[in-house]
């Protein structure tokens, strides 16, 4: 009956696969899958591609997703918006990142929190229905399953992010705060890309943006770090330690 479904909605959907097939080989969660198999599980999955501008709202309190995505191209960002308006900068997501597995899961807004996506630049989104991979048609299936255990690994990853965050939204100081960022996103040699502008950068941070600057000016006084636009240069390497 699984197989006979993704069938049936493979031929409605067309060919849409063959402009995607190249990017979905370099996602995880498509790992340990036969390229020839994606279109299975995109059909079983609702896949669905639809673009977006820059700066145009995604999903808000009025049109809350009911599906996952997955960031073909561009960039977007996910902001959490209190009860009381204000907006707190929650993550960022580029090409071949999965963003809104719990959504899937939310069948109304919790405590008045919405999470807003925006495309920070014009962006391409798949946009699938992990919903179905739990349905007893479904639980046979070896692509679902293999779906379902990449998408696992993504959550503890996304999960291993948001500790990072608390992590950082708990520091008092904003030294502390750019540290700890920094720490998160170092891999390797001095110099390194920080995937925000300065008003991103604060958003994360959950600091004002002049103070983030002023205290950033300060570390470059002290010959701490140097920065020139998203690049940031490590002068002292036990910053990090």
């Amino acid at each position: 009956m699984f197989f006979i479904l993704c069938r049936l909605q493979l031929q409605q959907k067309g060919g849409f696969m063959k402009k995607i097939d190249a990017l979905l080989q370099s996602i995880p969660l498509f790992d340990n899958i036969d390229p020839e198999k994606y279109s299975h599980v995109l059909s079983c999955l609702n896949g669905k591609v639809q673009d977006f501008t820059k700066g145009e709202i995604i999903s808000d309190s009025q049109n809350s997703p009911n599906s996952s995505g997955i960031v073909l191209s561009g960039k977007i960002s996910m902001s959490m918006i209190s009860r009381n308006g204000a907006e707190h900068y929650v993550q960022q997501f580029e090409a071949g990142d999965i963003f809104g597995e719990a959504f899937s899961y939310q069948t109304e807004t919790q405590d008045n929190t919405v999470f807003q996506l925006v495309a920070v630049e014009n962006c391409s989104i798949l946009f699938l229905n992990f919903k179905n991979l739990y349905v007893e048609e479904a639980l046979a299936c070896p692509y679902a399953s293999q779906v379902a255990l990449n998408l696992l690994k993504k959550v503890v990853q996304n999960n291993l992010h948001l500790n990072s965050k608390v992590n950082i939204l708990s520091q008092k100081k904003i030294r502390d705060r750019i540290v700890i960022y920094l720490q998160s996103v170092y891999r390797s040699g001095n110099t390194m890309q920080i995937p925000f502008n300065r008003q991103e950068l604060a958003n994360f941070l959950g600091v004002d943006r002049s103070a983030l600057s002023r205290e950033l000016s300060a570390m470059r006084d002290e010959g701490i770090i140097d920065f020139y636009k998203n690049e940031i240069i490590l002068l002292r390497r036990d910053l990090l330690k």
